[in-house]
């Protein structure tokens, strides 16, 4: 028996279906890299839309394992909850939003009125590294919370699902990957100053002032 080994040559898809300017993960990442929030070890938060900055192999690794379990995921398993797979690009502000999926259902909201009415529910779906134990009650995701109250905010709703893989689960042995699911409600103030700041940032870029770039989160 001889064994050779063989390498590829490894690249992510250039066929992407988004339009050219702004969207709202660069704008994510951008302040997220800026405040401390996204770091080097933490290369599966990057984004497809800066596909052609990433040319090393092991984000690409990282990002194609998230890529493989969306086009799972999605339409295999939410499909059957109703679950849209990629209804479409949105823009809103000025900015570009793709959000992995959508449906309709039913909830009680946080003060159960009214009781039982049908609601927008956006649903994001995630392949991390990050430990189970770690993440807890996503309170310290500020990047994934910030994207889905984006989605919310330029949709119309209140209401999201998050849909994490965690590859690695709780990094106890035997390793093991683990699946969880949050339903989430915000309300309609931190919808409303999550998209300013964005929105403020973008406009920053764009059209510089004497504003630094730094204390965003402040």
């Amino acid at each position: 028996m001889i064994v050779t080994p063989i390498q590829f040559d490894l690249f992510l898809p250039q066929d992407l279906d988004r339009s050219p300017g702004v969207h709202v993960s660069s704008i994510i990442r951008c302040i997220a890299i800026e405040n401390g929030i996204l770091t080097n070890v933490e290369q599966e938060e990057l984004s497809l839309v800066d596909i052609r900055e990433i040319t090393d192999k092991t984000s690409i690794l990282r990002m194609s394992l998230g890529l493989a379990w969306e086009q799972y995921y999605i339409p295999v398993i939410l499909s059957r909850y109703g679950v849209a797979d990629h209804p479409g690009e949105m823009e809103y502000d000025g900015v570009f939003l793709t959000h992995d999926g959508e449906s309709v259902s039913v909830i009680i909201t946080v003060d159960h009125q009214p009781a039982g009415r049908m609601a927008l529910f956006i649903h994001e779906v995630k392949a991390t590294y990050k430990s189970i134990r770690t993440v807890g009650d996503l309170s310290s995701q500020w990047m994934w919370l910030t994207q889905m109250k984006a989605y919310c905010k330029a949709r119309g709703t209140r209401f999201a699902m998050l849909h994490v893989l965690f590859i690695c689960g709780n990094y106890v042995f035997p390793i093991t990957p683990q699946l969880q699911a949050w339903q989430i409600e915000f309300t309609q103030q931190e919808l409303d100053e999550t998209w300013y700041l964005l929105k403020e940032y973008k406009n920053n870029i764009l059209y510089p002032r004497n504003a630094g770039a730094q204390g965003w989160l402040e």
